[in-house]
């Protein structure tokens, strides 16, 4: 895929999924599965901080060689965020908003630019190319997780 293509797939993509999560009820957005599972509220807010993360990653390594970057440690970032007790509509729109925002940035990175090779704290090297690909994997993997959890929820 190109940089436009997944630009476009994430701007409709988050646009679909912003109409379903808003209609969520609030009590089914902060139900835990279990003790050591994120709520889907958490599952958003772990979203908005990979949204975070990755903006940084996409513009830094359009601005250098090479680069290197910190793990997120993302069982902390949900802690500290709190998300669970965050404003649905407001964490929701936030997420929508972010994710936007980096489908337009996305769409403006040069092809020229995905060969930089990043790396993220202990991991193997990689590319911005890879980076791009696997945000908008990540972001697929959550909501299709949270797909299952509404489903089971409305059974």
């Amino acid at each position: 895929m190109t940089t436009q293509e997944i630009g476009q797939k994430l701007a409709e993509t988050v646009s679909e999924w912003r109409d379903i999560l808003l209609k969520l009820d609030i009590s089914v957005a902060r139900e835990k599965p279990s003790a050591d599972r994120w709520a889907i509220a958490e599952v958003i807010g772990h979203l908005v901080d990979s949204a975070c993360n990755n903006h940084q990653r996409f513009i830094r390594a359009q601005t250098s060689d090479t680069l290197e970057f910190p793990k997120y440690e993302q069982n902390d970032w949900v802690s500290l965020g709190n998300y669970i007790q965050a404003d649905w509509h407001e964490l929701v729109e936030l997420w929508w908003a972010y994710n936007r925002s980096l489908a337009h940035l996305i769409r403006s990175i040069p092809e020229t630019q995905l060969p930089t090779p990043c790396t993220i704290g202990p991991y193997e090297q990689c590319t911005l190319g890879f980076l791009v690909v696997d945000y908008l994997d990540h972001l697929d993997h959550h909501l299709d997780k949270i797909r299952e959890r509404i489903k089971d929820a409305n059974a």
